[in-house]
């Protein structure tokens, strides 16, 4: 299945203003990868306070996809906002986290309504710890 990536920006209305979301769904290798990254970027230029990254539909997801995540975790940051992940996380991205000792890294919300959400409080997703080594 090819990769499919979708930007919103949630100040047309389609939730709450200064979130902005990029889901992505099936296989992200590193050529799909750089196109999700693009769409990061892109949402980033308009320094979100919150940056939601629904990965629910991913079923792989390679070591490029996770440097595309640190970087715009790093950069949203930088920009005093926050990065959160939608879930359910499927087994591939888990995988990956995991392995890169990065899942405490990244707040990780149950789903996309729960990490739009979370732009009101920590309540609804689990903070980060230390970044990976």
């Amino acid at each position: 299945m090819p990769v499919m990536t979708d930007h919103t920006r949630s100040a047309t209305g389609a939730g709450p203003v200064g979130v902005e979301t990029v889901r992505a769904q099936g296989e992200l290798d590193w050529e799909d990868a750089q196109e999700f990254a693009q769409r990061l970027t892109t949402a980033l230029a308009r320094s979100p306070r919150l940056l939601v990254v629904d990965l629910a539909q991913v079923t792989f997801a390679d070591s490029s996809v996770l440097q595309a995540l640190l970087t715009a975790h790093r950069r949203t940051a930088e920009d005093g906002g926050r990065l959160v992940l939608a879930g359910p996380l499927p087994e591939a991205v888990r995988r990956l986290l995991d392995l890169a000792s990065a899942t405490g890294y990244f707040h990780i919300a149950a789903d996309a309504a729960a990490a739009a959400d979370s732009g009101a409080g920590p309540a609804a997703t689990r903070p980060p710890q230390a970044p990976p080594v």
